[in-house]
This record gives structure tokens, C-alpha cells and sequence, in this order.
């Protein structure tokens, strides 16, 4: 955590507190103020279209009685939050590009390729790669506060009009909390805009500082002083939803013996238009890359080939490096877990640097990869002239990853830690057990399907992270960022190898959101070793 998180915050605070740097000016250009507008209009545009996008998977997540329909909405659910977001994109301009006469006349139907339509495009890709938040958080809230409203609503009116009416304002925390989600990632992704022609935005200009940055003795104190306005807008967001985080917090306190699919009877209409929804925006990438392959003048598997052959190296980089992340997160996650038990310093500790840890992921991806740059090029930290920590090695690369997405692994641990049984660790206490064998033997046998699950997901993300490891992908090692090389060629048109190796990136989102929601599933009680309760 202190090489990631640590280096992040120390870093941008110790250059940002000596003020800007020479000929810098704070307050932004005209031009930046318009690109700040125009963003928040884009993000405000992507929000609303996720919540109504993920209403009716909420929904039916909770109206659906049969397990495996849960199950299988919760896959299709999570699979575009783990995708690449340019991928969505790159599909629309597959489509919009397309020279079918049915596919066409359907973009031209639609109004796509309308003129100054880019940023509300850019909001509807955002969107579809955004929604499972607002899904999942929804569902979860409905179990936790709305359910017994629907139920009353229930009585007077359909099952639809009781959760709007019903149900949705008792969890306006939570919601709250997820639109401000999705509002702050829509605001710093720097991928989609540029790919939808949207280039007068906030991200596209935080890209371009980022690389400015790097001839400043200040990299990280430049960038801060050119971002404080986007800075200041994540923390009104965090602000805003932190009483529903609050409320969110306490729902593990209690283990939800309730299956959601027992408290309402709807049939199986609900989940067949969300899963109807849900299948149309994962599985629109997919069939758009698999008809551009089959339809394309290079045979599919000659096209894979030379993708692999040209992606090879930064493939096998960008899984050792997703690998190492989801293990670091993972050790993070358990390294921050509490016990009521222990001194009130060391549950405060850990207290704080789960804050840290989670206001650390809202930075933007520009500031977070020019702080770990600035501060791991450091002459005391590597040596220029035969051996550099940050061009030679995919450490700081990791570390940037950790920073990026830790929290997640984090709060899976912090909440799943709250429903641990006390008698259980006061057993293992009493029985001479200490700090580590307490987590080792009593916590960790029911939190590490939970972890396991964080911790793939955690990976998962980092293979499709474009935005921090544009700028700090290692220069000399022997491969790459996947998702960056990926993106770059995106900008470059229809290419047979590029649609292959976008095919070949939901891969790992698809098993990830077959085996975490099973991984959840299996988590239970779990029982001290025999050497503890003998």
C-alpha cells in the first residue's frame, strides 16, 4: 500500500503544497473551462441513461424467484463494467462505418452519425459500459430498505409503480451514492470521448497536460494545479455520496437470510426484458466483431494470428501485470482487515487507510500514473544511466493498477469482515491465537471467496486499463499495455487484427463474471481448525 496508495497521495501533495510550477497559471484557459462544461454535460447525459438502463435489471434481480435467472443476470450484469470502455466504442464505429445497406439505413434511422451528436454519443457508450453499478447497488439496497416498501406499495398498486413509487425513494442513499459513481468515472475516462469524436473534454486535455507535465521539475504539482477544478468536482461528489456509503456500510452488520427472489412473485417477465436488455448491450460488441471477422477480407483465423503476433508480447505483459495487481490488492485487502478486539490505534489505522484507499481510486488516472512517475524516476529511487525502477521493470505499473483499483478487494474485506460471528474470533483469542493466526484461521476461511472474487475482478480491470498505463507502461520491458495498444489502434480504422484482438479482450471479462458471482455464492460459516477449538 505505502509504494502505491502512499506514493500517489505523498507525492502529488509534497509538489502541489510548493504551488505552481513557473509560468503556470491557476485558473484554467477559456478553452479548459469549455472542455470542463462540456464534460459534465456529457457525464450528466451518461448518468441518466445508466440509472434507466439499470432499473430494469434491478428490478428484476429482485422479482426473480429462480436462482440460476439471478445467477445468469448477474453475469451478463457485470461483464461490460470488466470490458474495456473503448471496446463499446469501437463497436458503435464499426456499426457507424459499416457499408451494409440494412445497417446502414438503421445508424441513419437512429440519427447516429448526426452532426454534433459526439457527446451525447460518447454518454451513450459511457452508459453502457456503466450501468452494472447502479444495477447491483439498486438490487442490493432493495433487499436491505426497499423491500418492505414495495411490499406495501404492493397492495395498492402493480409491481412496476411499487418499486418506483414504493421502493426507489426509501433508497435514495444508496442511489445517490451509485449515480455519483458513475458520474465521477464518466468524468475521467479519457478512452471513449476521443474514440466518439467528443475531443473537447476535460480528459482528452488531461492526457495532453500529462504529457506536457513530463518536462516540469514538478510533473505531479503541474498536473494537480491544471486539474484542481475536476479535483474539486470528485469531491463534491464524494461528499455527496457518502451518507449513502454510510447507510451501505452497516448493511453487513447482519447476515441477509432473506433470498431475494422470495419476496415478490412477478413471473419471469421482468427478468426476460432485463436479460433482453442486458444480453443487447455485453453481446452487441461481440456480434458487431464476430460479423466484421466473418465479413471481413482476411480469414478470421489468419486475422487472430496476426493480432496475436502483433499483441503477443504486450498480452503476455498485461497478464503478469493484472496478475501481480489482483494479488497485491488481495494482500491489501487482508492487511487492512480489523477485529473489534484489537487496540483502537490499530482499528483507527486501518480505518483511515481504507479512506485512503478508496479517495485514492477517484483521482484521476492522468495524476495518478504522474505521481508514481515522477516519484519512482527520482534519481535516489533508480539510477538513469544503466537501470531505472519505473523503464526497466512492471513494478511501478502494478503499483499503479493497485492504486487504481485496491478498492475494491478493500471493501469486499471490510464489509464481509463485519459479518464474521465475535464468538468466533473470540474464540480462537481465548485459545491463544494472535493477530495473524486470528485472520490466518478464523476470518479468512469465510472471507476468501469474496477475495477471490474482488481480487479477479481487481485483475480483470487491469487489463483493461488504457488511461494510467498510457503514461506509465514501462518503455523498456519486453511488453506493453494490451488495452493501450488495443486503443491506439483503434483510432486507426477497420482492421482486421484490431477487431480480432477486441474480440479477444472480453475473454477475460466473460469468465470473470461467470466465476465471481459463483465465488460469492459459495461463501458461508466457516468452522476453527481443529488445532484452535481442540
Amino acid at each position: 500500500m505505502v509504494v502505491s496508495v502512499g506514493v500517489v497521495l505523498g507525492e502529488v501533495a509534497y509538489e502541489a503544497v510548493r504551488g505552481p510550477v513557473l509560468g503556470q497559471t491557476v485558473w484554467p484557459s477559456p478553452r479548459l473551462w469549455r472542455c470542463y462544461g462540456a464534460t459534465l454535460e456529457m457525464a450528466a447525459a451518461a448518468t441518466v441513461i445508466a440509472l434507466v438502463l439499470a432499473l430494469p435489471a434491478a428490478f428484476a434481480l429482485v422479482a426473480t424467484g429462480q436462482r440460476w435467472q439471478r445467477t445468469l443476470l448477474y453475469c451478463l450484469t457485470i461483464i461490460p463494467l470488466l470490458t474495456m470502455p473503448s471496446i463499446f466504442a469501437y463497436a458503435w464505429i464499426l456499426v457507424a462505418t459499416s457499408h451494409n445497406a440494412v445497417i446502414a439505413w438503421m445508424v441513419k434511422a437512429i440519427g447516429w452519425n448526426t452532426v454534433h451528436a459526439a457527446p451525447l454519443q460518447a454518454a451513450w457508450v459511457l452508459a453502457t459500459w456503466l450501468w452494472p453499478i447502479p444495477a447491483l447497488i439498486l438490487a442490493a439496497s432493495f433487499k436491505q430498505l426497499g423491500a418492505r416498501a414495495y411490499q406495501l406499495a404492493c397492495l395498492d398498486a402493480s409491481p412496476a409503480r411499487a418499486f418506483v413509487c414504493g421502493a426507489l425513494p426509501v433508497m435514495r442513499g444508496p442511489i445517490v451514492a451509485a449515480l455519483a459513481a458513475v458520474f465521477a468515472l464518466a468524468v475521467i475516462d479519457s478512452t471513449v470521448a476521443p474514440l466518439m469524436n467528443a475531443t473537447d473534454t476535460w480528459s482528452v486535455e488531461m492526457l495532453a497536460s500529462a504529457a506536457i507535465s513530463q518536462g516540469y521539475r514538478q510533473p505531479a504539482g503541474f498536473l494537480f494545479w491544471q486539474s484542481w477544478p475536476m479535483l474539486c468536482t470528485i469531491v463534491i461528489l464524494a461528499a455527496a455520496a457518502i451518507p449513502g456509503l454510510r447507510q451501505m456500510a452497516h448493511w453487513a452488520d447482519e447476515a441477509d437470510t432473506a433470498d431475494t427472489g422470495a419476496l415478490v412473485s412477478t413471473g419471469s417477465v421482468p427478468w426476460a426484458v432485463a436479460s433482453l436488455i442486458a444480453a443487447g448491450i455485453t453481446v452487441f460488441p461481440i456480434i458487431v466483431f464476430a460479423v466484421e471477422l466473418a465479413g471481413g477480407r482476411t480469414p478470421p483465423m489468419e486475422a487472430i494470428a496476426t493480432a496475436w503476433k502483433t499483441c503477443g508480447n504486450a498480452a503476455l505483459a498485461t497478464l503478469m501485470v493484472a496478475g501481480l495487481s489482483g494479488l497485491a490488492t488481495t494482500a491489501m485487502a487482508i492487511a487492512l482487515t480489523d477485529d473489534p478486539r484489537w487496540p483502537q490505534t490499530r482499528r483507527l489505522l486501518t480505518g483511515a487507510a481504507t479512506v485512503v484507499v478508496i479517495a485514492t481510486a477517484v483521482i484521476p488516472p492522468e495524476l495518478t500514473a504522474t505521481a508514481l512517475v515522477s516519484f519512482y524516476s527520482n534519481r535516489w529511487i533508480s539510477h538513469p544511466g544503466w537501470w531505472n525502477l519505473y523503464e526497466n521493470t512492471p513494478l511501478v505499473w502494478v503499483a499503479a493498477m493497485v492504486a487504481r483499483f485496491g478498492f475494491l478487494p478493500v471493501c469486499v474485506a471490510r464489509l464481509l469482515n463485519r459479518r464474521v460471528p465475535q464468538d468466533l474470533t473470540a474464540l480462537a483469542m481465548t485459545d491463544g491465537a494472535g493477530r495473524i493466526q486470528s485472520i490466518a484461521h478464523a476470518r479468512l476461511p469465510i472471507l476468501w471467496r469474496g477475495l477471490a472474487a474482488a481480487g479477479m475482478m481487481a485483475a480483470c480491470l487491469a487489463i483493461s486499463e488504457a488511461a494510467a498505463a498510457h503514461l506509465i507502461q514501462p518503455a523498456q520491458f519486453f511488453g506493453g499495455s494490451l488495452a493501450v495498444h488495443v486503443d491506439s489502434l483503434m483510432h486507426y480504422g477497420r482492421q482486421s487484427a484490431t477487431v480480432a484482438m477486441s474480440l479477444m479482450l472480453i475473454v477475460p471479462a466473460v469468465l470473470i463474471a461467470a466465476l465471481a458471482p459463483l465465488l460469492a455464492r459459495l461463501r458461508g460459516v466457516g468452522r476453527l481448525p481443529a488445532k484452535i477449538t481442540a
